[in-house]
């Protein structure tokens, strides 16, 4: 079954968009943790930098958002940044790249209002047609219609919806964007202030994904409903009695979806075939290594390479597409010798971008046989909403092994000995250092940890196991008699 799925529990809202039961989207948002991607506010230039030919731009936001000179519009004369913009100065601004990792978000003056059918463009004036639209004279004579319907001072974007309704709908839309673009801009404020907020995650979810293929709107409680209901009422309200009320905590789990949206935060995800593909992000960028596993295939090795490869291809998509990964992706194939094989997956590849939303541009084949691609960041990363990272290894994904941190221990205790010049000592150490202790082969002959610290530095000493401790600390305290 085709449905948009809305799991709201305790201020947080899971939203799926399952076809054929299939996980196809997912989107999660916490009310401690609001994005502001689309949000337009007016702001004030704080700073300019000639050198980066960008300005940062007080929102409100923790980090004052970057502005490029590219994302300045109008701009005919392509002019320096310095001669466009001057500090202290407002500016109407909108959010095209959220805050992310402590990075402060990007900024642009070509502005956009997104409806169900089109998008409005306030600072171009001309009207295209969404890829994923045909070229046919339909499609022709409704971009003829938009051109004479809008102001000459605007354009606009006719979303793939829009090639199946009728245009009344479409102007409907079009006059309600401009009345919310002309408040943007009618009453006087003072930086940094909000002035249109996009839409929540549930009806952005509706607004960008809902079509007549969909079965079923549900829900596990009301908090959405009238909204939702509100919606349906101004755009199909032939269609209302598709919005579904289950009340269940874990909506997802009751609906099947809940063991595909686990699969989410594993870093290795499993073909069907028996290969898998391993997913690692870092600071740079997101590798995918693609690997056999129980594979072994019955033709050629390159065809066996080349069927891992092609499943493999179609994952690695839905996985980049359903974890919102942008940014730099690079994939290690298993291994291709003929041109013809790459060029089957530079194919599948651009098959497989018309499925995502958000733009994902192939760029080809390395010399060393990656595949580079990149994706344009639109929002956060469901890693960077549901993880943090790892306090026991700082986030590098490894910690020291046993005898190295065993060693590690005991050159920290040799410092922290010399200054504390005692006698008898007590030493407190975490339960992982006593389990250390204990395998270290050193110590099982008879020797204990405690002997040893007697014997080499002539004290008296007490060795005393806290769960409060750090797993990689230990404590000196002096001992009383």
């Amino acid at each position: 079954m085709n449905r948009i799925i809305i799991e709201t529990m305790m201020g947080q809202n899971r939203i799926a968009v399952t076809r054929k039961d299939v996980l196809e989207h997912f989107f999660i948002e916490r009310e401690t943790d609001v994005g502001n991607y689309g949000n337009i506010y007016l702001g004030k230039v704080e700073q300019i930098k000639p050198g980066m030919q960008c300005a940062f731009v007080n929102i409100g936001s923790d980090k004052n958002a970057l502005l490029h000179v590219s994302d300045i519009e109008p701009n005919p004369g392509e002019w320096p940044i310095q001669k466009l913009l001057k500090q202290g100065q407002d500016l109407v601004v909108q959010v095209r790249k959220e805050e992310i990792d402590g990075k402060g978000g990007r900024l642009t003056t070509k502005y956009w209002l997104s409806g169900h059918f089109i998008v409005l463009l306030p600072t171009d004036n001309r009207v295209y047609v969404s890829k994923k639209i045909k070229d046919t004279p339909h499609v022709k004579m409704l971009k003829e219609e938009a051109q004479r319907l809008k102001d000459d001072d605007v354009g606009m974007i006719l979303r793939t919806e829009a090639a199946n309704v009728d245009f009344q709908l479409i102007e409907k839309e079009y006059r309600y964007l401009m009345q919310k673009w002309r408040r943007v801009n009618s009453k006087i404020h003072y930086p940094p202030k909000l002035l249109l907020k996009d839409k929540g995650p549930v009806l952005k979810t509706i607004r960008d994904y809902y079509t007549a293929e969909i079965d079923e709107i549900v829900l596990n409680e009301d908090t959405y409903l009238p909204e939702i209901e509100d919606y349906f009422e101004s755009y199909f309200p032939d269609q209302i009695d598709k919005i579904k009320v289950k009340r269940r905590l874990n909506l997802f789990g009751s609906l099947g979806i809940e063991e595909q949206v686990k699969r989410l935060y594993a870093r290795k995800v499993w073909l069907e075939s028996g290969g898998y593909v391993i997913i690692d992000k870092t600071e740079a960028f997101t590798v995918v290594d693609v690997n056999s596993g129980k594979f072994t295939g019955r033709k050629s090795q390159e065809e066996t390479n080349m069927k891992i490869n092609l499943e493999a291809t179609e994952v690695i998509a839905d996985q980049l597409r359903l974890r919102n990964i942008s940014g730099i992706i690079l994939i290690d194939y298993i291994n291709l010798n003929l041109d013809s094989s790459k060029e089957r997956l530079l194919k599948k590849w651009r098959q497989m971008r018309e499925k995502d939303k958000v733009s994902l541009t192939v760029v080809g084949f390395s010399d060393l046989s990656l595949l580079e691609l990149t994706r344009k960041q639109q929002g956060k990363s469901i890693s960077n909403i549901n993880q943090q990272t790892c306090p026991m290894c700082n986030g590098s994904g490894h910690i020291y092994s046993q005898e190295e941190f065993f060693y590690r221990c005991l050159w920290k205790l040799d410092q922290d000995l010399s200054l504390l010049e005692q006698n008898r000592i007590k030493i407190v150490i975490s339960p992982y250092l006593k389990a250390v202790i204990d395998e270290m082969n050193y110590f099982q002959a008879g020797y204990t940890f405690d002997q040893m610290l007697e014997e080499f530095y002539n004290i008296s000493v007490q060795v005393e196991v806290s769960i409060n401790q750090e797993f990689d600390q230990m404590i000196l305290l002096p001992l009383n008699d």
